[in-house]
């Protein structure tokens, strides 16, 4: 498939475990919210329902997870030879670039739990 003296750069190893949280994220919220919907009510405590969301998190996750990384694995982006990551440095630009992304994503993180949710509760 791939050379062995292959590696992943930085990059890559960002991209993809920051998309498998979003994925996460979505996949718990909309199960959870499923499974509180459709529970009914003799068996809506929160015992039973915190069980059934573990129950469906973890097992559906393996799963996702396994086509996850043979998807990635066949994504050649990011991969480098041993000798060309050796090479391979980022320009101050670029991490200066990567710093400010990093720090708008958590901006809106933290605009969105202490401002927008509030407002959601209303």
């Amino acid at each position: 498939m791939f050379n062995v003296e292959t590696e992943e750069i930085r990059r890559r190893s960002i991209v993809k475990a920051l998309l498998w949280r979003v994925i996460g994220i979505v996949w718990t919220w909309v199960g959870a919210y499923l499974i509180l919907l459709f529970t009914p009510e003799k068996y809506n405590k929160a015992s039973i329902v915190a069980s059934l969301i573990v129950i469906y998190h973890h097992s559906t996750r393996m799963v996702m997870y396994y086509f996850y990384e043979r998807i990635w694995s066949v994504v050649k982006w990011g991969r480098v030879s041993s000798q060309e990551s050796q090479e391979q440095h980022l320009t101050r630009s670029a991490k200066l670039g990567w710093l400010i992304a990093v720090m708008l994503s958590l901006a809106v993180i933290f605009f969105l739990i202490l401002y927008a949710l509030p407002k959601l509760k209303r």
